[in-house]
């Protein structure tokens, strides 16, 4: 893959909040997903590329453990990912999520990490220091819930599309804050994550970005084992 990585700006260095969060009104406190009923809750709808932000994920190198996620003009990394297999006695996160190595920065850091936990069916993130822990709505759901830092409510993370392959991220009221659409036929395209509000920048990109990686990759190491033969038994777990 061939792509003209450029040196980042200075309004797209992390840690900056520009406008964080769009605005909400009190924090929802419930612990139900709002995806779960689709036979009475209206989904997110598609993206509003006018006021949206897409961003392009890439996979890297012939094993595929490597991804870039590049901005809207396709030719600026925002950041680099690493996924490793880990093990039983591996300590090693199984996302790593880095700030790309640029001219304007020599030394990436970490941005945040995912660690998949099989018997307790929760996914726990670190996004620069903050660990939040991202949990299974139920064995037979591919929803994930958690209480956001950077959005001072509780979120959830949920499979949507014909082959589960897509992904939304949505509050209690049903409004989608992240969308990822998969490209489903590209070797080398993951697909892409739409931010519905394109001022969403810093830290709460960030916290999308690591917990957005981290469920993909879950679900996608899922379906290899269902396809594997492992079926609907794996559940929730990793």
């Amino acid at each position: 893959m061939n792509m003209d990585y450029k040196d980042m700006g200075s309004d797209e260095k992390h840690g900056l909040y520009h406008h964080p969060i769009p605005p909400h009104t009190s924090p929802s406190t419930s612990h139900i997903s709002p995806l779960m009923n689709r036979a009475h809750n209206r989904l997110p709808p598609a993206p509003d590329h006018n006021t949206s932000r897409t961003l392009h994920v890439y996979l890297d190198g012939l094993t595929q453990r490597h991804m870039t996620i590049a901005d809207a003009d396709k030719t600026h990394p925002l950041y680099t990912v690493d996924q490793n297999s880990g093990g039983i006695f591996s300590s090693t996160p199984h996302i790593t999520v880095n700030q790309p190595h640029t001219a304007n920065n020599p030394t990436p850091a970490v941005v945040g990490t995912a660690t998949f936990h099989n018997m307790k069916r929760s996914i726990e993130l670190d996004v620069h220091g903050q660990p939040i822990s991202m949990d299974s709505e139920g064995i037979y759901t591919r929803s994930y819930g958690f209480m956001s830092p950077a959005f001072g409510q509780r979120l959830w993370w949920e499979c949507e599309g014909i082959w589960g392959a897509d992904l939304v991220l949505a509050n209690a009221r049903k409004e989608w804050i992240a969308k990822f659409d998969s490209s489903l036929f590209s070797w080398s395209k993951l697909g892409k994550l739409y931010i519905a509000n394109g001022a969403i920048s810093g830290v709460a990109l960030d916290e999308i970005v690591v917990g957005g990686c981290a469920f993909l990759q879950h679900e996608r190491r899922r379906r290899s084992r269902s396809s594997a033969g492992g079926g609907a038994a794996s559940g929730g777990a990793y």
